[in-house]
């Protein structure tokens, strides 16, 4: 059973009715340190990230789910900082569901599949990088990164003020066959992008 709850807590079923609810913090921290067991894995991204495993916020819904981790020295000043350079934000963990790009998912080969297991239970989730940067015209953008150096989808990050209790808050919304999903970053900025289920 408890195998069972850590495989499910990672991230939202995106195909409800009802926007999803936040996962109970003690699920998503079993969920966050049993993803960080593999150092190999966690640690092999795109771009250096240092997840935070003690700060993770997890939406779940039946048989998908995901997770976000803050990277763990994001702060405000960090994004200030970034340019033509990336700065680090974080890691986004999905099952059950892919980002898309322009209404389209991505090539499989294109994303970090990884197969987590958990007793006798194993489940292939998908491992995205997330990170900040400038566009061409000095607008802050997230970037969402799968298994090569350029990311898999790039996404405005737009100006908000409002408080929030994590670095990184997630949320979504129902959307046909997926939803829209929203992480609000330190309660400064926002990105909004969609998922399909698998």
């Amino acid at each position: 059973m408890k195998n069972t709850i850590l495989l499910t807590v990672l991230l939202a079923g995106l195909a409800s009715a009802q926007a999803q609810q936040n996962a109970p913090r003690e699920a998503a921290l079993k969920a966050a340190f049993m993803l960080s067991a593999d150092l190999k894995v966690m640690l092999g991204t795109p771009i250096p990230t240092d997840p935070d495993v003690k700060r993770p916020v997890a939406l779940h819904e039946g048989e998908r789910g995901g997770l976000v981790m803050p990277e763990c020295k994001l702060s405000l000043e960090a994004l200030a900082k970034a340019d033509k350079e990336v700065v680090p934000v974080g890691q986004l963990w999905l099952r059950g569901v892919t980002p898309q790009v322009a209404g389209q998912s991505p090539k499989p080969e294109s994303l970090l599949s990884v197969t987590v297991n958990a007793g006798d239970k194993s489940a292939t989730v998908l491992l995205c990088a997330l990170g900040a940067r400038k566009d061409a015209n000095g607008r802050l953008e997230l970037l969402i990164y799968g298994k090569g150096k350029e990311p898999v989808l790039r996404v405005p990050l737009q100006a908000i003020a409002k408080p929030q209790d994590n670095p990184i808050e997630l949320s979504g919304e129902p959307d046909g066959n997926g939803a829209q999903v929203t992480l609000r970053i330190l309660g400064k900025h926002e990105a909004r992008f969609a998922v399909v289920a698998d």
